[in-house]
């Protein structure tokens, strides 16, 4: 596939593509140009130099550093410069694909798997080795705790009639149902930026809230997508049941 830039539309070269960024954790406070070695996704064996930004970092500061091409190890081939395919192109790979299954069908259980792909927290951003490890755990937890809480006040009520159902429950499960949309939005939102800041995709609509327009109206789609661009489904298969939504030993999107 040829990567194509977005702005100016003319094809680009191999040579000529945004490198991949990855996040790092400033150690302590340190001043612009200094180098430090930083481990990828925690592996001791596969270290690479960072050079602290201009206006220096603080300790515990967050910031995108490129990645190396020269990084030996195993990982995920995600474009970068724009999006594998189109927000609507959730067809692209078979109707009978699982991700396309599980967008509609619980687009969550998806977003976990991609989170877990890129090892991200519960809420779609970086965070450290101890923090994202149980990622897609705690996502399946929540999703879980939803349907049954949901269900449970739905079988409180089915006794009354619709217009005499006490309120005590009709708030419990708006109050549910607003707090576990507020999370699913927020999270899809962050992940989708996530992956943009890190693959160096721009905004091409609604810039500045694009990432949030597309979470909350599409959220099928952005999710699809997402688990597409960051999923190298050409050469590995697809799977509902896993973390990362590709079999046990496939290597992590960086």
């Amino acid at each position: 596939m040829t990567s194509v830039d977005p702005e100016k539309g003319i094809p680009l070269h191999e040579e000529d593509k945004p490198p991949v960024l990855v996040h790092v954790t400033a150690p302590a406070n340190l001043p612009a140009g200094y180098t430090f070695e930083a481990q990828l996704n925690g592996d001791p064996e596969r270290t690479f130099t960072v050079e602290v930004p201009e206006d220096g970092v603080k300790e515990g500061q967050v910031f995108l550093t490129p990645l190396p091409d020269t990084l030996d190890g195993p990982r995920l081939n995600v474009p970068t410069g724009n999006w594998k395919d189109g927000l609507f192109g959730c067809f692209s790979l078979g109707i009978c694909h699982p991700t396309l299954w599980c967008a509609i069908c619980c687009p969550q259980i998806l977003m976990g798997q991609i989170m877990k792909r890129l090892e991200l927290t519960y809420l779609g951003t970086p965070g450290p080795v101890a923090g994202t490890k149980f990622t897609f755990k705690v996502v399946i937890t929540l999703v879980i705790c939803y349907i049954i809480y949901s269900t449970a006040l739905e079988f409180a009520a089915a006794p009354y009639p619709v217009d005499a159902v006490p309120l005590y429950i009709t708030i419990m499960s708006v109050v549910g149902s607003v707090l576990f949309s507020l999370w699913a939005i927020y999270s899809m939102c962050r992940t989708r930026e996530t992956i943009r800041a890190r693959y160096s995709i721009k905004e091409e609509h609604c810039k500045g809230c694009e990432d949030l327009c597309c979470s909350f109206w599409c959220t099928c789609c952005v999710v699809a997508q997402m688990s597409r661009h960051t999923g190298e489904y050409e050469n590995y298969k697809a799977t509902c049941c896993t973390e990362t939504g590709h079999p046990a030993g496939t290597p992590l999107a960086v």
